[in-house]
């Protein structure tokens, strides 16, 4: 099987065609991440502080109590000034701390000012006030009888508590804050797939595959004679094309991994990735879709809309495992789109009309579920899980689970499909 399998892979490289798409697929990677590396250089890598409100607070319950509570915003107050000064002076240490016990102390504040019943309410409280006592911070729940009016609103809340959970993982594990469009050894794999192979991946399947139907048409019959070789010939083809399609995908990107060792290390391979934890494990649906609103609050490589970052359920992931899940997602995605083409081609005799049917039909399923999409008959649109970086983020209204079984049982049925196919060859 392995034979037939490297030869395949060998005839696929040595093709004039196919050495010219590889080159410019290449060219395309290149001239993105030197975008991206200029474009990190004026991104922010930080968030405004969302500071603590003062407005629901009277002096008249307790004017002593009062003055001791606007002598800590005072002190709150400037703390903030130096942590922003130290931001943009690019002293990170001192930033994340500042980010750290600002953050804890907004969300301890949401906590206090909220009209919820209970702390169920309020996931990883016990986190935060653990970073409360090994700060040094002062409890604010003190200050509870000043509150004139509450406040049902927690999305707050979940935005602080992230941050702090966030820039305390930066300062334990001494990392730099970087930002979104940040280019090293450890977030080259991760940008390539966000930001060109949604698109370039499928595109790359149909223009390396579109002609095997009709070059392997010729020794197709006589290798379906052979005794035992028909039921296997599926899965040999199979395994050629998408390792042909990989080797052609994710070999540069570890050329490009280790160029970049030297320049920037791979400290970063344990940087922290905001990820949505309920689409993670199950088939969850975001309660509100970020996209609608414009503005976006950075998070390292993580950039979210303000609803998406107040939502529960945003966990903390290592950049290393968020690369494998997205890697795995694309051998997912690579398999279903070489099924795809293969049962067209097998379907459709003439290998220009199998191929534009291939690129009609993922256009069509792409344009029926852009990204802010949130019709729920698109979970079984495959074209929703195109980016699984953006599913597994966050970014998306689907998640990484859904997209995981629904990709893997449209490639079980397509492969049944051509197994069919196969059969009804004429021999």
């Amino acid at each position: 099987m392995w034979t037939y399998v490297l030869f395949n892979i060998k005839s696929n490289l040595k093709r004039k065609e196919n050495l010219i798409l590889i080159v410019l697929f290449i060219i395309c990677e290149i001239a993105l991440l030197f975008i991206l590396n200029t474009k990190s250089f004026t991104e922010s890598p930080y968030q405004t502080s969302l500071g603590i409100g003062i407005a629901s607070v009277s002096q008249k319950n307790d004017p002593k109590l009062y003055q001791e509570f606007m002598d800590e915003v005072n002190l709150i107050r400037q703390t903030i000034d130096k942590g922003e000064q130290d931001g943009k002076e690019k002293n990170w240490k001192s930033y994340c701390e500042y980010k750290v016990k600002v953050s804890v102390l907004e969300a301890q504040w949401y906590m206090v000012t909220s009209n919820m019943p209970n702390d169920s309410y309020f996931e990883h409280a016990d986190v935060l006030e653990g970073l409360r006592k090994e700060y040094g911070l002062p409890d604010l729940s003190q200050y509870e009888k000043l509150i004139v009016q509450k406040s049902n609103d927690i999305n707050l809340y979940f935005c602080s508590m992230q941050q702090a959970r966030y820039f305390d993982y930066l300062l334990k594990h001494d990392l730099t804050p970087i930002t979104y469009s940040y280019v090293d050894a450890s977030s080259v794999s991760l940008q390539i797939a966000r930001y060109i192979l949604p698109v370039v991946l499928p595109l790359l399947v149909g223009l390396l595959l579109f002609q095997q139907r009709e070059r392997r048409a010729k020794t197709e019959k006589t290798i379906l004679t052979i005794s035992g070789v028909k039921k296997k010939y599926v899965r040999w083809n199979l395994i050629s094309d998408v390792l042909f399609v990989l080797l052609v995908v994710f070999l540069p990107i570890l050329v490009y991994m280790i160029v970049l060792v030297p320049f920037k290390g791979v400290s970063n391979l344990i940087y922290p990735v905001l990820y949505y934890k309920p689409g993670f494990t199950g088939f969850h649906y975001w309660d509100t879709q970020g996209l609608d609103h414009i503005e976006l609050v950075a998070s390292g490589l993580t950039n979210m809309s303000v609803n998406q970052f107040t939502t529960p359920g945003m966990e903390l992931m290592p950049l290393w495992q968020c690369t494998l899940f997205v890697a795995f997602g694309l051998v997912l995605s690579t398999i279903f789109y070489v099924l795809l083409i293969t049962v067209l081609s097998e379907l459709m005799k003439n290998k220009y009309l199998s191929l534009l049917v291939f690129l009609v039909v993922l256009g069509l399923c792409s344009f029926a579920s852009p990204l802010g999409n949130m019709q729920k008959i698109n979970t079984f649109n495959p074209m929703s899980y195109r980016d699984f970086g953006m599913n597994l983020l966050g970014t998306s209204y689907f998640g990484y689970f859904a997209g995981i079984v629904i990709i893997g049982l449209y490639s079980v049925i397509l492969y049944l499909i051509s197994k069919w196919c196969a059969k009804k060859v004429r021999v």
